[in-house]
């Protein structure tokens, strides 16, 4: 399944087996010197690259989940903690200074960004965005540990709602860790194989993107310009993202 993202990369890819498909049926005249033009190498590309979009598309799917999974658990927290601040506040015995460190610790909890991350199919921005990410949701995670040492280490906390029990946060913050690792598993593959596919439609010296236009650019020296197989040739695009 690919995502709306990888539809620029599968056009193009596309697009280099519908030029062959013009090259065969051009003939014999299309003879370029330029051995890297010859349809053999343009072949061999579509299909690298043809593989490569598979990889990625089959490993958007696993990230794609787990994020979601990780969202599942993250996503309720908000909520949950100001429920949370009524029972530790209607704790007998709680003092303004314990209920202002717990209110520390959720602020953190809560990790809200100002402005969300965007994703990217470029392979060093995707590692920044998701470094940035993890490391929040990690921190997030981290500061679980302190919320549920302030729990333990208050006295008569203890309340009688499963929701609010000690046990239910630590069994949160287990859920927090196996879901975040989770992302981390899948990320960097899929982050690999879209910098595989990238460096063969895109970045190496032979790319896809640059060997078929100027495939085309060879078309044009031996076809009639104004002719109806010219024109269709014309019309098949390629283009650097």
């Amino acid at each position: 399944m690919a995502s709306t993202s990888e539809v620029g990369h599968a056009k193009n890819i596309a697009n280099l087996n519908l030029l062959n498909t013009n090259i065969i049926a051009v003939g014999a005249i299309y003879n370029p010197s330029n051995s890297k033009l010859k349809i053999t190498n343009l072949q061999n590309i579509y299909t690298s690259a043809f593989t490569q979009q598979e990889s990625v598309n089959n490993l958007v799917a696993p990230y794609s989940v787990a994020v979601d999974e990780r969202e599942v658990i993250f996503k309720p927290l908000n909520r949950e903690l100001t429920k949370l601040r009524k029972a530790y506040k209607a704790t007998e015995g709680v003092t303004q200074v314990q209920l202002e460190d717990f209110m520390t610790i959720v602020r953190k909890l809560k990790g809200v960004r100002k402005t969300a991350i965007a994703t990217s199919t470029n392979p060093e921005e995707a590692q920044v965005n998701y470094s940035t990410s993890q490391m929040s949701y990690d921190q997030r995670t981290n500061n679980m540990d302190l919320l549920i040492a302030l729990l333990q280490n208050t006295p008569n906390f203890n309340p009688n709602e499963t929701e609010y029990k000690v046990v239910t946060y630590q069994d949160k913050k287990a859920q927090m860790l196996v879901k975040t690792q989770a992302v981390a598993n899948t990320f960097v593959p899929l982050n690999n194989a879209r910098s595989t596919r990238n460096n063969t439609l895109y970045l190496s010296d032979d790319n896809l993107v640059d060997t078929a236009n100027k495939a085309k650019d060879y078309l044009f020296t031996i076809l009639d310009a104004s002719s109806v197989q010219y024109k269709s040739i014309a019309k098949i695009k390629f283009k650097k993202r």
